[in-house]
């Protein structure tokens, strides 16, 4: 496979790198495909025994590549089609959206769970700046988390993931009920994070120095270690991890995305699904009560959030040329109704 999001640098310490800076390296599903490609090699490939996987640019990932956004956003799929030549194949926006569901499901559920939760070598993930929802998953399932301070971690409400099981459920519950963005600092507090370093420049150098001694240690006792691997991910598979965040799909679904006119409203405000302005401004709040530095990354964030048009955003999204008419004359008469309660309310 020729990588276009992707960076993949096989060696004894094996980099993957997200490669798409300029949309803070948002994962589409095409991004999702390379991913995996690069880990199975990783897995097949006996020169290869640690990876490392980052992100390039400004961080390492700022979440799921929602619609309209970028040119591979949603439902663009890991084939690269893009949304006109899947309205020629499928028919209708319905059965486009069906197959990316589909397809999205299998990369947040099978994926992470099923194929990079349980390779046999060490995966390292090495994270700086936004760490946000689906980027959060991807760095949670690697064995273990190296992180810049200036490392912020958003975890997807409504999801259990790795975090329940790092810090346990009163915290997650508390951040899920807040709302809020997480410090490097706090994650290594709660046991997510390994370890924290000053920068990105040292939390390179840390991060590969390790994995070259891990790498080492692995040539000398190969099996003994992939053993011990197994038994650890074992242990957690026995406390529910890999069944918890499988079901919680069902769980949770039915309530996850709000709909309609409520849908169209929040994406019009820049709430949408992770609302990183509201979680950046709560973190801002807590630590302004706790009488702590807020990091210029919150700040400067918040500012281009105050600055941003996000009804502009969100009507080009829903009136992309592709888009079925229906849709569209629904989201037209949405916006008019929306409107006219604003007003009303004034």
């Amino acid at each position: 496979m020729e990588y276009k999001s992707i960076i993949y640098q096989p060696d004894k310490v094996t980099r993957i790198i997200l490669n798409r800076p300029e949309y803070l390296n948002a994962i589409s599903h095409p991004m999702y495909g390379e991913i995996e490609d690069a880990f199975d090699r990783f897995s097949e490939d006996p020169e290869c025994k640690v990876a490392v996987i980052s992100g390039a640019g400004k961080c390492f990932s700022g979440g799921h590549d929602a619609i309209g956004l970028t040119p591979e956003s949603a439902p663009m799929l890991s084939d690269r089609r893009t949304p006109e030549q899947l309205m020629e194949d499928y028919g209708s926006e319905d059965a486009v959206w069906a197959a990316y569901g589909k397809q999205h499901n299998y990369f947040l559920n099978d994926l992470h769970l099923y194929k990079l939760h349980k390779i046999p070598k060490p995966t390292i993930a090495m994270v700086h700046g936004y760490c946000i929802y689906g980027g959060y998953f991807l760095a949670g399932v690697m064995d273990i988390i190296f992180a810049a301070e200036d490392a912020l971690f958003l975890a997807e409400v409504g999801q259990c993931d790795p975090g329940t099981w790092d810090w346990g459920a009163r915290k997650m519950l508390e951040v899920m009920y807040e709302h809020r963005f997480l410090t490097a600092s706090e994650c290594y507090e709660y046991h997510m994070v390994n370890r924290i370093f000053p920068d990105f420049e040292t939390l390179e150098r840390e991060t590969l120095a390790y994995a070259e001694r891990v790498a080492e240690n692995f040539d000398m006792a190969f099996t003994a270690l992939q053993y011990d691997k197994q038994a650890v991910h074992h242990t957690r598979d026995l406390m529910g991890f890999t069944t918890a965040c499988q079901d919680i799909w069902t769980i949770a679904a039915p309530g996850r995305k709000p709909t309609g006119a409520r849908r169209h409203t929040e994406r019009e405000e820049g709430r949408g699904m992770a609302r990183t302005p509201r979680a950046l401004a709560n973190l801002e709040a807590k630590l302004i009560s706790e009488g702590k530095e807020v990091p210029k990354l919150v700040t400067e964030a918040l500012a281009r959030a105050r600055s941003r048009d996000d009804k502009a955003v969100w009507h080009r999204a829903t009136h992309q040329a592709w888009r079925d008419k229906e849709r569209v004359k629904r989201a037209d008469e949405l916006e008019k109704k929306i409107e006219e309660e604003k007003k009303q309310k004034e």
